[in-house]
């Protein structure tokens, strides 16, 4: 379990030594890596790089066929076409459909969408299918196709009931949704769904809780909702897995104090935060407000909702800027996973895209020196969750989620945010090969592993990972069909 950062000695600098306002870099060359994929951001907040940067090799057969099949992973397995006009995507193993992992799964297929129907009413549908659940309840985070499933009493204290298949408040959920709608526009320009009034009612409600959720130890709640709270759950009889430890404070959580970020009751993990600032959502949420912004005054007209947006990414900016740096004794200026706005912080990564090391993959325009000194801190022992194999040729790090089954696990979705935010052709192959190498035999990609032992893995079937390696595999070449 990774653990709270150690005190720092008295002579060692201030953990968030004072900085000057964070102004975004303006200039490519200064950017980190080369200048080329460096475009202006549509409103002007910053540059941001388009990563993962565009290389042309070859690969062999094996990585070919793997891409192949783990691209058509969730076309062909977890998709399914609702006569409503909607699509449910479910995420593998598991038949609910997280936000997150949705919008992930269908991302490789955006770009393929305005010369394949099918491709483009499968993201269309699931458009209107995740409106639908955040207007439904924007505090979950999974949800199920229909409402046929018979909850218990343990379960609806959860906050299951009807649609909600986890009531997991995680920031990256609306996130996710604002990015699928950016990009399937830009893509798909004609889109009907991204018109209808659903998506922008959608699109308001995420916004209101977000607001809110800057002020959640003040109790502000978001027009129309409760207070969001997360108190202790007992277990059903002869079910130890069953129930839930609950958030501090009677559901509340741990005290924060503003900072302008907005706050997450859970990761992308699905774990529970320690320090509800999560900084790799909060990061997300900077790139998925600037997008909103420009839909909201290109596409709706809503000047209104547009500069409601672009106030918090700034403010959200600031809060990162301003509390989420701290300086590490032997890696100098680090981002922390986590800060609670009051001195606490968490030194870790985790695999779970948003992470730290996957913010450029996002579109986040990082501080190139404090994000290149957070890379050498992830990718290392000072890091909880790094591990790798005893002859040293394969490197990663992994999740606490999946500690207890894998003790010392590597997530392949790390390598491939590794890979995916790298500048370097031979860095990204490296990763490739070791991902290929690493399937135990499945030829498709997992939740997890043992470095030492890939045939133990956790998840056969997730197709949030298979989408992500593919994407890596067409980054390097384009033989990838």
């Amino acid at each position: 379990v990774p653990q709270e950062a150690a005190p720092l000695p008295p002579h060692a600098p201030p953990r968030r030594p004072p900085r000057a306002p964070h102004v975004p870099a303006a200039t490519p060359g200064k950017r980190a890596g080369t200048s080329s994929n460096v475009v202006q951001s549509p409103n002007g907040l910053s540059w941001l790089r388009k990563y993962p940067i565009q290389h042309q090799t070859s690969v062999n057969k094996e990585t070919l066929k793997m891409c192949h099949n783990c691209l058509w992973n969730t076309f062909d397995t977890t998709t399914k076409v609702l006569d409503d006009g909607t699509t449910f995507v479910f995420t593998g193993d598991i038949d609910d459909l997280w936000v997150r992992d949705s919008s992930a799964q269908v991302h490789p297929y955006i770009k393929l969408a305005p010369t394949n129907p099918k491709l483009a009413r499968v993201v269309d549908g699931l458009i209107k299918r995740l409106a639908f659940y955040i207007k439904f309840d924007p505090y979950a985070n999974a949800y199920r196709i229909d409402t046929n499933y018979k909850f218990s009493a343990m379960q609806n204290a959860l906050g299951r009931h009807d649609y909600i298949s986890t009531w997991d408040y995680e920031l990256d959920s609306g996130c996710y949704f604002f990015r699928l709608l950016y990009h399937f526009w830009k893509s798909m320009p004609s889109s009907g769904a991204i018109r209808e009034a659903g998506v922008r009612e959608a699109a308001n409600v995420m916004l209101d809780v977000w607001e809110a959720e800057q002020y959640h130890e003040e109790d502000r709640a978001a027009p129309g909702w409760k207070l969001y709270r997360r108190p202790k759950v007992a277990p059903e009889p002869k079910k130890p897995w069953t129930g839930f430890g609950g958030l501090p404070r009677n559901g509340k959580g741990n005290p924060t104090a503003y900072t302008g970020m907005t706050w997450s009751g859970f990761r992308p993990s699905d774990d529970a935060c320690r320090y509800n600032y999560l900084v790799p959502s909060n990061m997300f949420a900077v790139v998925a407000l600037q997008q909103l912004a420009e839909i909201a005054r290109d596409l709706w007209g809503d000047s209104a909702l547009s500069a409601r947006a672009l106030t918090l990414a700034e403010q959200i900016d600031k809060g990162i800027q301003e509390h989420a740096i701290v300086e590490h004794p032997q890696y100098g200026r680090i981002y922390a996973y986590e800060v609670d706005g009051l001195g606490g912080h968490l030194l870790m990564d985790d695999a779970n895209i948003p992470s730290l090391i996957a913010a450029p993959y996002l579109g986040y325009n990082v501080d190139p020196v404090v994000y290149q000194n957070t890379r050498r801190f992830v990718m290392s022992a000072a890091n909880p969750t790094f591990s790798k194999s005893h002859d040293g040729s394969i490197r990663g790090y992994g999740s606490p989620h999946m500690a207890q089954a894998i003790r010392s696990n590597i997530w392949p979705m790390a390598q491939i945010a590794l890979a995916m935010t790298s500048d370097s052709l031979e860095e990204k192959l490296d990763f490739i090969g070791q991902l290929v190498r690493t399937t135990g035999g499945t030829g498709l990609m997992h939740e997890s592993y043992d470095p030492n032992r890939p045939a133990k893995f956790t998840r056969k079937w997730f197709a949030w990972a298979n989408s992500l390696f593919a994407e890596l595999v067409m980054s390097v070449t384009d033989q990838c069909k």
